[in-house]
């Protein structure tokens, strides 16, 4: 059975974007190789994200950098259309049962904090892989906005990349 996995970076300060979407931040940490990204993105199936996050990545990259799986952005809006990603209004706890049932790789969910929120609330996140950055922002997009549900982690590993610091967590039983 596939594990929902988020996967993403964060300033030492807990924000995953600055209050206008802009990573540049993030880009500026040293880093070693990609970060273990190719190893992750070799386990993923599908991938799900808020639609801010699905823009975000769009200013960032000249070519899609997921077409080669199922995308689904979640959004209020989901008559938009573009190649390589299905927009979704439907419920995340029945996108991601959905999804467990037709892929057979992980689900990697992208961000952000109300898609994040959104999946911690119904206990679908089995993994959380956080690569934290050596910046304080003062302000941004919170990894987890205020009214996450408390969820308890353990500690399964953690990873040194040049100047990133990944946590790897797995969500413990209720």
């Amino acid at each position: 059975m596939p594990h929902v996995v988020l996967y993403i970076a964060m300033s030492l300060d807990g924000q995953i974007a600055r209050t206008d979407d802009k990573l540049d931040w993030l880009f500026e940490v040293e880093g070693e190789g990609d970060n273990g990204y190719a190893d992750f993105y070799k386990t993923v199936g599908a991938v799900v994200m808020g639609r801010r996050t699905y823009d975000e990545i769009l200013h960032l990259s000249e070519a899609y950098p997921y077409a080669d799986i199922p995308n689904f952005v979640m959004t209020r809006n989901p008559d938009r259309k573009a190649d390589h990603v299905t927009f979704t209004d439907e419920p995340i706890d029945q996108l991601i049962h959905r999804l467990k049932a037709e892929v057979k790789e992980d689900i990697w969910l992208v961000g952000g904090g109300e898609v994040i929120q959104s999946a911690m609330r119904h206990e679908l996140i089995d993994r959380y892989e956080i690569a934290v950055a050596p910046v304080v922002l003062g302000a941004g997009i919170p990894l987890f906005p205020n009214g996450t549900k408390e969820t308890k982690l353990r500690l399964m590993n953690q990873q040194v990349y040049g100047q990133f610091m990944m946590l790897t967590y797995e969500r413990e039983p209720t």
